[in-house]
């Protein structure tokens, strides 16, 4: 009897153990969620849960819509929900043959990682990721941006924190503009996701022992615009959305940022065309009611930025900086040293010369505001003034003419649009941060990882990534980022990677990237 009386409490035990460590749950507004344990890193993971109703059907090119429904049983979160919809990237040191996604419209989903069972003791603080991708590709499902690795180091650090990945809309279904979709309201579908997202983490993160008082928002490219976005909106007013930011290459202004309404009507009307909705008398209705195949063709011919909508995109970057107009919280912002290869790589314009050169900044003046005289101090600036040691010092790895392909003025091309796209906007950044008593914190990536050309791209776009997010394993990679001939050299990339992630973490916890230390 005495062994029955123990088998019986062993097992109520073992089975509360289990059921508390495999099948983790959070009760929210809406409902029960049932996650799933992570045993190697000691993780509840939350997948795939929609923070928005579906824009589907009626609500296609609509403003995310509140989720007003309620779950009448444990709702399961424990896969990544389909990407949103959108047009695929070509730049080296990006794309990957090994990723395969799924696409929906049914897409607006986040997902949550925590240390195991926290939910007792002080609120975490909370790291949300914005994906890059050019506003047209990506998703919180690439296995490249788990939050897991980071989220473990922060426990080991004494820091721990909790991560947040989303999707939003993109391409034209997240940034089709025009002055009818801004009349209803509905320019810029993408940026408000986001919002909606945060807004999300504001009533719901509680739940999962995070602290909605200690949100630090994070983009990388396109992510680190949306960053930007989230900085100016309604003219600096955050309504307590977040409390720090974080950049990586990219942010709070840059060349590609906001076009005007009338800019995007000309497109609006493109799209109208090539789905047969041109002459509809109601052509949003009727653009609710394309095929999905129709709008992809058209969304795969043309090219879609958010519009200054007056609130949520208020003004030009640059002057709503000047003019103080910004959200005033600290900011960590970077980039890496050859930011402009992957550009120079896949732009197809060879420049061998000055006209070359020339033909070049007019073509990525995408605003079309370069005044002549402008171009040309550009063109002199970057083919006279720097010297041949000049152009060397600053490519480092990579060679000023890898081959005659890429045209004998390639590394000065890479440089330039490293400048134009990237560092340019970095400095004046940190430069109005300053200005206005606001820490602000810069750095530059230099390495260059495992299946990177040294010769070619360098240290080049995107390749900070794995290294922020602890991802020495190279989930997502076709090569493994860390893995070098040498076990040194695979053992410094580690090393370093470990450095990185430990002062975004250490930002996330103090806004400030210096505490990078255990703090046992």
């Amino acid at each position: 009897m005495l062994w029955l009386v123990y088998s019986c409490t062993f097992g109520a035990v073992y089975g509360s153990w289990l059921l508390r460590w495999s099948n983790p749950q959070v009760t929210l507004k809406n409902g029960t969620l049932l996650g799933s344990f992570n045993p190697a890193l000691h993780q509840d993971e939350f997948l795939g849960i929609p923070y928005a109703q579906p824009p589907t059907n009626d609500l296609r090119f609509r403003r995310p819509q509140l989720l007003n429904i309620s779950w009448p049983d444990i709702r399961p979160a424990t896969e990544y929900s389909p990407s949103c919809r959108g047009v695929s990237m070509s730049l080296p040191g990006f794309m990957q043959q090994v990723l395969q996604f799924r696409y929906s419209e049914d897409c607006l989903t986040l997902n949550v990682v925590r240390p195991s069972g926290h939910t007792q003791g002080p609120k975490l603080p909370v790291l949300f990721w914005i994906h890059g991708g050019g506003l047209q590709d990506g998703g919180s499902g690439d296995p490249r941006y788990n939050m897991s690795f980071i989220v473990d180091e922060s426990v080991k650090m004494g820091s721990p924190i909790i991560g947040v990945s989303i999707n939003y809309r993109l391409s034209g279904w997240g940034f089709l503009a025009g002055s009818q979709m801004n009349a209803s309201g509905n320019a810029n579908l993408g940026l408000h996701d986001q919002r909606m997202a945060l807004l999300w983490v504001q009533e719901n993160i509680g739940a999962f022992g995070g602290d909605p008082e200690k949100v630090t928002i994070l983009g990388e490219s396109s992510g680190a615009s949306s960053v930007g976005y989230r900085i100016l909106a309604h003219n600096g007013q955050n309504h307590g959305l977040f409390r720090a930011a974080i950049a990586q290459s990219g942010g709070v202004v840059n060349p590609s940022g906001p076009l005007s309404i009338p800019e995007q009507d000309a497109t609006y009307s493109r799209v109208l065309n090539m789905t047969g909705c041109l002459d509809s008398t109601n052509s949003m209705s009727c653009l609710r009611s394309a095929s999905t195949d129709s709008l992809d063709r058209a969304f795969l011919a043309l090219s879609f930025r958010p519009v200054i909508d007056g609130t949520l995109v208020p003004d030009i970057q640059s002057r709503s900086l000047r003019e103080g107009r910004f959200a005033k919280v600290p900011l960590l912002i970077g980039t890496n040293r050859n930011e402009g290869t992957a550009m120079a790589y896949t732009a197809g314009r060879l420049t061998s010369n000055s006209t070359d050169f020339l033909s070049m900044i007019k073509a990525f003046d995408s605003v079309k505001g370069l005044s002549s005289s402008a171009a040309q101090v550009l063109l002199e600036a970057y083919t006279v003034s720097l010297s041949s040691d000049d152009v060397a010092s600053l490519l480092g790895t990579v060679k000023t003419t890898p081959n005659e392909t890429f045209g004998s003025l390639y590394g000065r091309t890479s440089i330039y649009l490293g400048d134009f796209f990237f560092a340019a906007g970095k400095r004046f950044s940190a430069q109005i941060w300053s200005q206005h008593d606001v820490p602000a914190y810069s750095y530059r990536f230099d390495i260059v990882p495992n299946g990177i050309s040294a010769d070619v791209l360098g240290s080049t776009h995107f390749q900070e990534v794995a290294f922020v997010f602890g991802n020495v394993a190279g989930l997502g990679y076709d090569i493994n980022p860390f893995s070098l001939p040498s076990d040194m050299e695979s053992r410094q990339l580690r090393q370093q990677s470990l450095y990185m992630t430990r002062m975004w973490i250490s930002f996330v916890d103090t806004l400030s990237p210096n505490n990078p230390r255990s703090k046992s």
